[in-house]
């Protein structure tokens, strides 16, 4: 099977790394041995931004091209091949519309900034995982700009509200990416749309290429491909949708994966 493969997309968070935010040491081996053995270009898709990406990549070194925002940046060697931003208006509306409804954590990310509304347990959870260190202030005071996206964390009751309310506007891509967390984007941008752009810009066929994921983020991508490949802690809306499905973060699932398609 691995002759019609000739790129490898991973989402990072639920899929490269595990619960306990690490790379494990079979994922590692794995990607060492197929990127020696096939020389079958890989590459970060994530909502993370660069520096989220970088905590990774000095681990994994994949391709230098990163896909940042769900592709709302694109970089190739800190080199822009795409980017796209959510309007200073329509981010105005979310902020209101997010601090109306006391939501408790909002992240607004702009290349490698990340601004945050306080030091809270949600803010916490995210410097663990990405390992980059944000900036505190006052949301209502930001001044919207080129604002890749928007993150909210609170309730799964708080999130869901405020997810129909986002969604109704129809002016923003919004992910559950968990059920307690939204990503919101430009219209514009998705990871569909990114790895249709690779696929123009390297001249690969969308069949010829593999993605993994695990969440709502990744399903249009998982869909896009060819090899569209679910983790085993996927919902099963995705799982149902995937062209196969391996096993969970937590147990080696992308190792698994390479192994079956890059024996």
């Amino acid at each position: 099977m691995k002759q019609n493969i000739q790129a490898i997309f991973f989402d990072i968070d639920g899929t490269l790394i595990t619960t306990q935010k690490a790379v494990s040491k079979n994922v590692t081996t794995e990607i060492q041995r197929v990127q020696r053995v096939y020389k079958t270009p890989m590459y970060y898709i994530s909502a993370r931004m660069p520096k989220g990406i970088n905590t990774v990549g000095s681990q994994l070194k994949l391709n230098e091209l990163v896909i940042a925002y769900t592709g709302a940046l694109i970089l190739d060697n800190n080199k822009i091949l795409r980017e796209s931003h959510i309007t200073p208006d329509i981010s105005s509306r979310i902020i209101k519309d997010v601090t109306d409804a006391n939501i408790e954590y909002v992240g607004l990310y702009s290349y490698n900034n990340w601004y945050v509304n306080g030091d809270n347990y949600w803010t916490q959870r995210e410097i663990l995982g990405t390992k980059v260190q944000p900036d505190r202030m006052d949301i209502k005071d930001f001044t919207p700009g080129n604002i890749h996206k928007i993150m909210l964390r609170d309730t799964p009751e708080k999130i869901s509200v405020i997810d129909e309310k986002l969604r109704a506007h129809g002016d923003v891509n919004v992910f559950k990416t968990r059920d307690t967390t939204l990503e919101i984007f430009d219209t514009s941008c998705s990871k569909a749309v990114s790895v249709k752009f690779m696929s123009a810009h390297f001249n690969i066929p969308l069949q010829d290429m593999m993605a993994i994921g695990d969440s709502e983020g990744d399903k249009e991508m998982i869909q896009t491909v060819g090899y569209g490949i679910a983790m085993g802690n996927a919902e099963e809306s995705i799982k149902e949708i995937a062209f196969d499905v391996t096993t969970s973060n937590d147990d080696d699932g992308v190792a698994n994966a390479l192994k079956k398609y890059f024996p």
